[in-house]
């Protein structure tokens, strides 16, 4: 199978903060949050905004084709598959919506999108969307690839800490 027939596996969240720092909030910022990852290119997109939670669930969605389409566009990535952990933004998918009006914004996007790319939507258990992990917990490099700058390591070497200055004992 060519590598653009294989979909690419993304996920996505939208999600609203019950607090926000008081100095974000004197700044305009909004307490939302849009996210995206895409877990084996190792990338993991976080954004701050304002609205519902079905508003940033398709604000994550659009930003994230825009990306694959834009950025992404000598891969050559034609079929991708979403995960979201939002059931309203799944089921929006799944026949006639209230939150897909035909003639709507979210429909022309759609409809822009889908003669570039074919992407199927799926519900993903909060616990499992890469999406929502900690950005600590998120590698920057796919798991299955090796770092090149691991330091090289002999089988009698002894890991030991040195100090940065003269004269400090350990």
């Amino acid at each position: 199978m060519d590598k653009s027939e294989r979909p690419l596996q993304c996920y996505i969240a939208g999600y609203t903060n019950s607090k926000l720092d008081p100095f974000l909030e004197k700044h305009g910022f909004g307490r939302g949050l849009i996210v995206f990852a895409i877990p084996g290119l190792g990338v993991l997109f976080r954004c701050r905004a304002r609205g519902s939670r079905i508003d940033l669930e398709f604000g994550a969605y659009f930003a994230l084709l825009r990306f694959i389409t834009v950025k992404l566009n000598r891969e050559r990535i034609r079929n991708v598959v979403v995960f979201s952990s939002c059931p309203e933004f799944v089921f929006s998918f799944s026949g006639p919506s209230r939150f897909i009006k035909e003639g709507s914004e979210r429909d022309r996007l759609l409809g822009e999108y889908r003669a570039k790319l074919q992407a199927v939507v799926s519900y993903l258990e909060p616990h499992k969307n890469p999406g929502l992990a900690s950005s600590a917990d998120f590698p920057s490099i796919p798991s299955n690839v090796e770092g090149a700058y691991a330091p090289p390591r002999r089988k009698d070497e002894k890991i030991r800490f040195e100090p940065f200055q003269k004269g400090l004992r350990l």
